[in-house]
Parts: structure tokens; C-alpha cells; sequence
């Protein structure tokens, strides 16, 4: 069979998991084949009509056009039909395309998924997201997960995105912000929230005037004030406001519905939903939810003893997948994006250890940051939403976000 798109092989910095990753295939406990359509460009498309092999009859099938596409790599569609449903590829347990004629014939998205390629101004960083439960154990179990490495990959070439520059800003400023802001989430002689309080401040400071010299600056300048405790003195003056906590976070996670796209995920968001003591019909009382969280958070530092960098990963992950603080439209709405999704974490594994007499084992706190992964970090329409209300109802202010973050 003559290959349909070809690889160039490359040098990428990485996470040192990425390295490690392999698709597990059958025996993932939660398909990336199940509960999203994928798009297909018009080379793939015309090349699936013309196939003939049986395997691939109900691929064939099930194919769509899309009428005047915006973007030609989305010139059809396989769609899944309904919450739960296959990709019509998916026969026992593997892909009939990947299987009969060979990697080359997957579609884009498939071919790189769980994998994000981007040239950084000749740079190619590859990055995973955490939807993939291989990928998220890999990135969250390991305490040398995000040591990072240069190493070989094998891309696509049009699965290589051009990262955009930063108006006013130099490559080599850009990078100096990213290693910045990286290096201060694993300070871990400071307490999560509050490195992430902390970058919140550089980042209100940093929108302010964007420029070379101001940026270089300000991180010589905060480097300074962090290692004399000045800004540490002022964060201690914080109350945390649990109650605010438990309604933003449950608000969010309420806001995407209760259907999982699988039996492995309703079956996470089943025991989610007992962990904050909901009864039969999903209810439960604002007193009730506040307590809920306010138990399991209490015993979360338990369930994480074996690995305390769990939800550090995550956010390194965020951050570098983001080019945090430069890759947003402001560096304040990035940090506003990265404090709903570590809260929203945080709720998530306050209400898994919530109840029983044995904290979850770390296999069940993992699939959490998974299932969150893949419910709402593939939306970015939806995270502009999210960014959007958290402004109009008052939280998006960093006063306020501080009593969201503080435990």
C-alpha cells in the first residue's frame, strides 16, 4: 500500500514523559475512539471512497461531507452517534484503518492524538494531552515527568502549528517569561496556591507593559521580592473562602452536564457525584456540597502522599501545552484559564476522597485529572466562556481569585 501522508523526523523539546509515551491500545481503559467525530481532509477523504477492503466498508459508510469548509483539513467527518458511541473505524478493540492499510491513512487528528506539535520560532515542542489515560499517568506518577529533554520525533508536517509571537516581544524574551513562570510552579518550598497566587501577580504586572526591557525586569524584580518574603508576608493575609470554593468549582463542573461519553467515564462521574453526597437524582444541598469539599480536601494530602507533585504535573502541563504566561490573548487571562482548571481539579479530587474509611488510590485520583482533561480542555470556546463568567460574576479579580486558591 503506498503511504498516503508522510513523516518528517525531528528534534523536539519535550517533558521527559512524553518520551515515554506509548498508545496502549485494546487495552486502554478508555478508547480516544469513543464520543468524538473527527474531522478528515479532503486527501484522506477521497482516499477512503476509493478503498474497497471489507474492514473499511462501514468507515466508507458513515463518512460525511462538509459543505464549503472554512479549513481544508476538515473537508468530511466520521461522526459518533450519540454519548458513548464508536468510532466506526473501532472494530474489537482497534482501528480497522490503522489495522488494513495502515498508519499513513489515519486522519490527522488521530494520527497525532494524544501528541501537540508546535514550531516556536524553529523550536518544535511536543506536548500530550492528559484525556489519554497512558498520557496522564505517565505525566502525574512520575517525579521526573517534566525534567525537560530534547529527543527525536516523527510528525506530520502538516501537524506542525506555527506558534504566533507576542507583539513587542523577542523569541528570547518569550522564553525567559515561560522558564519564569515554570520555575516558579516547582518552587515546591512554597505551598501550591501560593506560587500560583504569586504568578497571578507577575501576570496582572506583566499586562501592564509588555515590552523587552519591562519584562526582563519584572522577573528580576519579583526573583527579588519572593526571595526577601515580601510578597509572601502580604499572600498570608488571605482568608481561604471554602464556600466560594465548592459553588464556583461545582458551578463549572455542573455547567458541562452529567453524561460521561463512555462506561469508564460515568463511572468516575458516578463516584464524583456520591463523594459530594448527591442523592439518586444527582441532588445535593449548598451545606451539604461545602462539607463534602471541605472533608475530601482535607484528606486529599493523604490520597497524594506516594506522589505530592500530582497536581503540579497537571499544571506544568497546562503551562507548557499554553506557552503560558505568552500564548493567550493577555498573560491574565491565561492564569485565569489555568485557575479554573486547577480548581476545578481540586474539586474533583476533594470529592473523591470524600467518604469511606481509605482515601482512593492514586489510579482513581489520575483517571480524575483525565476525565477532566477530556470533558473540558479540547473546547476553546467553551474556556472563553468560562473565562467570561468568572468576569461577570466577580471572581476574575485577583483579590478575589486569591480566596480561591488559598487552603
Amino acid at each position: 500500500m503506498a503511504i498516503l501522508h508522510r513523516n518528517r523526523n525531528l528534534s523536539a523539546l519535550m517533558p521527559r514523559y512524553v518520551a515515554r509515551f506509548r498508545c496502549v491500545g485494546a487495552s486502554c481503559e478508555d478508547t480516544c475512539c469513543a464520543g468524538w467525530s473527527v474531522h478528515i481532509d479532503k486527501k484522506t477523504y477521497k482516499a477512503y471512497r476509493n478503498q474497497t477492503h471489507e474492514a473499511l466498508k462501514p468507515v466508507v459508510a458513515a463518512m460525511q461531507r462538509i459543505d464549503n469548509p472554512a479549513d481544508p483539513t476538515m473537508y468530511g467527518v466520521l461522526p459518533v452517534a450519540g454519548l458513548g458511541g464508536d468510532c466506526p473505524a473501532l472494530q474489537n478493540g482497534m482501528c480497522a484503518i490503522q489495522a488494513n492499510i495502515g498508519t499513513s491513512y489515519l486522519p490527522d487528528t488521530c494520527d497525532t492524538f494524544p501528541r501537540l506539535n508546535r514550531n516556536v520560532n524553529g523550536q518544535v515542542e511536543q506536548s500530550l494531552t492528559l484525556s489519554c489515560p497512558e498520557a496522564a499517568r505517565l505525566a502525574l506518577l512520575s517525579e521526573d515527568a517534566f525534567d525537560f529533554i530534547e529527543a527525536p520525533v516523527s510528525v506530520r508536517e502538516g501537524t506542525v502549528y506555527r506558534a504566533a509571537t507576542v507583539m513587542g516581544m523577542t523569541n528570547d524574551v518569550m522564553n525567559e517569561l515561560r522558564i519564569f513562570s515554570m520555575n516558579l510552579m516547582r518552587t515546591r518550598e512554597l505551598a501550591l496556591w501560593q506560587r500560583l497566587a504569586l504568578l497571578g501577580t507577575f501576570c496582572e504586572a506583566l499586562d501592564r507593559d509588555r515590552g523587552n526591557d519591562a519584562a526582563s525586569t519584572l522577573i528580576n524584580e519579583f526573583t527579588r521580592l519572593i526571595e526577601n518574603g515580601e510578597l509572601l508576608a502580604t499572600l498570608e493575609l488571605i482568608q481561604p473562602n471554602y464556600e466560594a470554593q465548592a459553588m464556583v468549582f461545582a458551578t463549572l463542573w455542573a455547567s458541562k452536564g452529567f453524561e460521561g461519553q463512555s462506561a469508564y467515564q460515568q463511572a468516575q462521574m458516578a463516584r464524583i457525584a456520591e463523594g459530594l453526597g448527591a442523592d439518586a437524582n444527582g441532588q445535593v444541598s449548598a451545606a451539604g456540597l461545602v462539607a463534602a469539599y471541605r472533608n475530601g480536601l482535607c484528606r486529599l494530602d493523604q490520597a497524594l502522599t506516594t506522589a505530592p507533585w500530582l497536581i503540579e504535573h497537571f499544571i506544568l502541563n497546562e503551562m507548557f501545552i499554553q506557552q503560558f504566561p505568552v500564548g493567550g490573548v493577555s498573560a491574565y487571562e491565561s492564569f485565569l484559564r489555568l485557575v479554573a482548571r486547577f480548581g476545578l481539579l481540586r474539586f474533583l479530587l476533594a470529592a473523591q476522597c470524600n467518604g469511606g474509611s481509605e482515601v482512593p488510590p492514586l489510579s482513581v485520583l489520575v483517571a480524575t485529572a483525565g476525565l477532566q482533561s477530556r470533558r473540558f480542555q479540547h473546547n476553546a470556546i467553551f474556556t472563553q466562556q468560562v473565562n467570561r463568567s468568572l468576569h461577570e460574576s466577580g471572581w476574575g479579580d485577583l483579590d478575589k481569585l486569591y480566596m480561591l486558591l488559598r487552603t
